[in-house]
């Protein structure tokens, strides 16, 4: 029987940490799994408890049921063609889900409640700027998770600077060349190709 092979996002909720003290452990060759030829990792339930048991952490195998669910993708962004793009993009995978907010505090609220599993962002938007909810999902720790792809065709050297401390996943420029943008969440949401 063949072993099944566990994402970073389920092997994170499989162990009950973060995604980013998941990525902290592999660059600190703490703990090892299988790469795909597109350079993701991959883990067996076996080497995760293996590691477990050595840190004292609590297996959540029942997290690991709505970690492999559909993946949840949230766009906020104020521009409803730039939204419209990104569903165009999505058409080229299969089992997701979307949600659009067009402001930070729909965005913010929305993130709160439904923990996407990545998150397009706009910088420039109404009620709350793309910054300040970064910043708001950065300090929640039951948001650590959640991988930020910033979209802006406002991104100036100084507001690259102000958001590199807060970790966004990967900025891109806007105009975003389509097969960029398709490349960029498959990679982030680890999805598969419809």
């Amino acid at each position: 029987m063949e072993k099944k092979l566990l994402t970073t996002n389920e092997a994170a909720a499989y162990l009950g940490v973060s995604r980013s003290s998941l990525a902290n452990w592999i660059r600190q060759g703490r703990i090892s799994g299988g790469v795909t030829p597109g350079g993701h990792y991959r883990f067996t339930e076996a080497e995760l408890d293996e590691f477990a048991r050595s840190r004292g952490l609590e297996i959540r195998k029942n997290a690991l049921s709505a970690a492999s669910g559909p993946k949840k993708i949230l766009v906020v962004d104020d521009d409803e063609a730039f939204c419209e793009y990104v569903r165009d993009a999505l058409e080229a995978f299969r089992d997701y889900e979307l949600r659009e907010a067009h402001d930070g505090m729909e965005g913010a609220m929305t993130a709160g409640s439904w923990k996407p599993d990545l998150l397009i962002l706009d910088i420039r938007m109404p009620s709350m700027n793309g910054a300040e909810l970064l910043r708001l999902i950065r300090a929640n720790p039951e948001m650590s998770g959640i991988r930020v792809l910033v979209a802006s065709a406002h991104l100036s050297a100084e507001r690259k600077a102000e958001l590199e401390p807060l970790e966004p996943d990967l900025i891109l420029d806007k105009p975003v060349h389509l097969a960029k943008l398709v490349a960029s969440i498959q990679k982030l949401a680890e999805l598969e190709l419809a």
